[in-house]
């Protein structure tokens, strides 16, 4: 009898482990799902001209700086000229952001198929399976609000580059032509 009691406990361990190992295993099927998402959207909003980007917003406002000047300025061009320099500003964080989320999700596909592994196997401490997933959940949600951030500043800035550049830039070679004609010397 004690045989048979011993028995049926085990196989009832036995199912109840193997239920809640599906269970985890869908979990972490559903994190690399939610991991294909996310870095599908990270890849449609790549900046990959970041670098010129910096480049040429650099340009446009040393031109400016070093070659218009002027006791008053237009209130219009003030806030062009502000608005400008935040969208630059705002490149170097954007590159990190892009960076993080993209850094992020090769970890966090390691880490789950490592945390997939111990559980098909049967690794470690199982009554923190549980935890463990909990814990990747987080992960994974951190990843989507940094590139929810990301996409929501890029499109900002992209905006304001978009709005602003042509503009500025004629502007600051207009100044920078004014200058240089003004330093010719006279026959």
């Amino acid at each position: 009898m004690k045989y048979v009691l011993f028995v049926l406990t085990c196989v009832a361990l036995i199912a109840c482990s193997s239920n809640n190992s599906a269970k985890h295993l869908e979990a972490i099927k559903s994190m690399n799902s939610s991991l294909d998402s996310i870095e599908k959207v990270m890849l449609e909003n790549e900046i990959d001209t970041i670098a010129a980007l910096r480049v040429a917003t650099n340009g446009v406002e040393l031109r400016i700086k070093n070659n218009y000047y002027s006791d008053t300025i237009d209130m219009a061009l003030g806030k062009k000229m502000d608005a400008y320099k935040v969208m630059r500003r705002n490149l170097g964080p954007l590159s990190r952001s892009y960076s993080t989320v993209k850094k992020g999700i090769k970890e966090e596909r390691l880490t789950l198929n490592n945390l997939k592994t111990d559980i098909q196997n049967q690794n470690g401490d199982r009554t923190k399976y549980q935890e463990y997933i909990d814990f990747e959940k987080g992960k994974v949600d951190q990843l989507r609000k940094i590139l929810t951030e990301y996409v929501k500043e890029k499109t900002k800035t992209m905006e304001t580059f978009h709005r602003l550049h042509k503009e500025l830039y004629d502007f600051s070679i207009e100044v920078m032509n004014q200058k240089m004609n003004q330093k010719k010397p006279v026959k």
